[in-house]
């Protein structure tokens, strides 16, 4: 069954209710089109600011409190290239649907993150590169194409393209050239909104990412946030894990993206937000709440952060 479009009180009400589970709580949120809008260009994209101000305020809390609550931003991009981005310190990037990634220092820039990938994967860097370097110089280096070079995967985004039907199959002309390359080093698609990605047969996407960080965490509750095909695995992942107890409860939210939704993610997902910034109000709301609870334990809650979260909450509301 799809899930449904609900108000955002309902949402809201439906988040905070999983600070009632057993803890940990474990936030997972995807980045584009998530925490943040989508955009033509993949350079282009920015945090929502309330998002940026709600994750502080949980990476806050999970400092102080690692037995109560864990959270990680898992992305299609690079490590770097999310942490840049979002910019909070105290959090956990995922890069590259999971396949690398670490802890960001507390008050660290994003330069100084330190991103792990797994040793078994680096041969697939070079012939990664190869594929998108080739791909690039057969379609005569297009103004619209970006190739995005991550490690051990590479994705062409084509959304700048005028004509994007045409555009995906261009593309896959180009890779289909290719193709003997791909199969012998193992390299399999995985298709996106408007970005077709070649990452390890062996490494999985974000399903496995989530099954990864469900063994890992143990939590007893998850919230999970994303809007694209791989975000709809990973909250496959999740609903298998609470279908059998092994999680108390969860809480699967698709950020809708103007008409462009996979079906996929619909079906896996519990509720429908509008925008991102819907998507910020919700952690803003958990945190708010979060915070409310352990207040006691909380020195910091009546500072400065407190009142910049407040602020934004009152004009996220107007």
């Amino acid at each position: 069954m799809a899930a449904e479009a609900v108000s955002f009180e309902v949402a809201r009400a439906r988040g905070v209710a999983l600070l009632d589970a057993p803890r940990p709580l474990l936030v997972v949120s995807d980045f584009d089109g998530t925490l943040s809008a989508i955009d033509p260009d993949p350079l282009g994209a920015r945090i929502e600011p309330l998002g940026r101000v709600a994750l502080r305020r949980l990476t806050r809390i999970a400092a102080l409190r690692p037995d109560q609550l864990r959270v990680f931003v898992l992305s299609g991009r690079s490590a770097l290239d999310v942490a840049s981005r979002v910019r909070v310190g105290g959090l956990h990037y995922l890069g590259n649907h999971g396949l690398e990634g670490g802890p960001l220092p507390a008050r660290a820039r994003a330069e100084r993150l330190a991103v792990a990938l797994d040793e078994q994967l680096l041969s697939y860097v070079a012939p990664a590169r190869e594929l998108g370097r080739a791909v690039y110089e057969r379609l005569g280096r297009p103004a619209w194409l970006y190739v995005e070079e991550k490690g051990p995967a590479v994705a062409f985004h084509f959304r700048a393209a005028p004509d994007q039907d045409l555009a995906r199959s261009q593309i896959e002309s180009a890779v289909l050239a290719a193709q003997p390359a791909i199969t012998a080093h193992g390299l399999v698609r995985m298709d996106g909104r408007k970005v077709i990605e070649f990452r390890p047969a062996e490494a999985g996407g974000k399903g496995r990412a989530a099954e990864r960080l469900l063994d890992r965490e143990k939590p007893g509750a998850v919230i999970s946030l994303g809007d694209d095909v791989s975000d709809a695995e990973a909250f496959t992942a999740i609903a298998a894990r609470r279908a059998t107890g092994e999680v108390a409860a969860s809480f699967c939210v698709a950020v809708h993206g103007a008409l462009e939704t996979p079906p996929a993610v619909l079906e896996a997902a519990d509720i429908v937000l509008p925008t991102p910034h819907h998507a910020a109000r919700l952690l803003s709301a958990i945190g708010h709440e979060f915070q409310r609870r352990l207040a006691p334990e909380l020195p910091w809650m009546a500072g400065r952060g407190a009142a910049r979260v407040k602020a934004h909450e009152a004009r996220g509301r107007q």
